[in-house]
């Protein structure tokens, strides 16, 4: 009886690892796996590049939001405008001296209307900020609203009656006139719509360094760390009464708020969520308005140039000066021009950090003015 032998396997037939069906078959796998994968990685380039498309259309719209005005700084006397690519902004926060809850349809309508009407608003909030060539330092220096100026065409006043006198234009001209450095932009800031501002943040902490009461209201201030928001965030940056150090204190309390909305709004939990954006993007745009010559496209420059900025990289000060003092009966900032205009042409130029190595700027104010 012979053995029976296993027949000779047809070619292409067989199915064990390392035959040509099965090495075929593998290559195939091997496709399709690579085929999906690009396949998912180009959709998720695509819907990302669709999702930063959409983002800057939308981000674009909500500039075309933001009020415009003219402010014809076509002066011949305006103080030289420095080479190169630093930029000086002129923050204005207006306050309506009726006190109405919102001020914010008030001011667009006189903008829209093109002419300022006097007494019509106040500047509670004068800041120059400048923002370096290379978008990664800035100085914000605030400017008391009771400093004694000379205001264009009209004498000798509290600097924020150029606001009130001759709208953002007259206010421009005070600045530059006064303390010798050129603006390119200016900004009307409505102080009212940090109330959604902060509750979009989901609330800033403060540091309140001593029990204060505010005798028009009777709200108690106690000493330590307060999480503001909403209406409570407004009424911290607007009081002035009750306060040690009267305007200056209000003045460090601003600086203090917009470090801490500075602050919260780069934290990464924030600029991860599309739906908190957006509504920041909202809020920020809707209480703005800015200068015709702050196109859309210059201020997305802006914008972009700015983007690593953190406020451990800006300086906050206070103009020198003397303190208050009196003109008649009214209280009055004692500005020091002299010092103030030096401090500016270094700010201008990128030489501050040298020129504050060399001046004591507490001694010209007698109050802490930098930080």
């Amino acid at each position: 009886m012979h053995d029976e032998q296993s027949p000779a396997p047809r070619r292409g037939s067989r199915t064990q690892s390392g035959s040509p069906a099965a090495s075929r078959r593998t290559r195939r796998r091997h496709w399709v796996r690579r085929h999906k994968a690009l396949t998912v990685l180009v959709s998720t380039a695509v819907a990302l590049g669709v999702s930063v498309v959409g983002w800057a259309v939308y981000l674009n719209a909500q500039l075309d939001h933001i009020d415009r005005f003219d402010i014809g700084l076509a002066r011949t006397d305006r103080p030289p405008r420095t080479p190169g690519d630093a930029v000086n902004i002129l923050l204005l926060g207006v306050d309506d001296p009726d006190h109405q809850p919102d001020v914010g349809p008030r001011l667009e309508e006189i903008l829209d209307d093109g002419d300022w009407v006097p007494g019509a608003f106040r500047s509670d909030t004068m800041m120059v900020v400048h923002l370096n060539a290379d978008g990664d330092e800035a100085q914000l220096v605030s400017i008391p609203r009771d400093s004694w100026v000379d205001v264009p065409g009209h004498g000798m006043h509290k600097i924020n009656a150029a606001l009130s006198l001759g709208g953002p234009e007259l206010a421009a001209e005070a600045v530059e006139d006064n303390f010798g450095i050129y603006l390119d932009h200016v900004m009307l800031v409505d102080f009212e719509g940090f109330r959604n501002v902060t509750d979009t943040l989901g609330g800033v902490d403060v540091q309140i360094p001593e029990t204060v009461v505010n005798p028009l209201n009777n709200q108690t201030w106690t000493k330590g760390t307060h999480h503001l928001r909403g209406e409570e965030a407004l009424l911290y940056v607007r009081q002035r009464y009750g306060l040690p150090g009267g305007d200056f204190d209000r003045i460090q309390r601003q600086q203090n708020f917009l470090r801490a909305v500075m602050d919260k709004a780069v934290r990464a939990d924030l600029l991860l969520n599309p739906l908190k954006v957006k509504s920041l993007v909202d809020d920020v745009t809707g209480l703005l308005a800015v200068d015709s010559s702050l196109t859309n496209a210059r201020l997305r420059r802006l914008l972009f140039s700015a983007r690593g900025l953190r406020s451990s990289n800006i300086r906050f000060l206070t103009i020198p000066n003397d303190g208050s003092g009196r003109v008649g009966s009214a209280s009055v900032v004692e500005v020091r021009l002299d010092e103030a205009r030096s401090m500016f042409s270094a700010i201008e130029h990128d030489r501050f950090e040298g020129w504050y190595a060399d001046h004591d700027v507490r001694m010209l104010s007698g109050r802490s003015n930098v930080d």
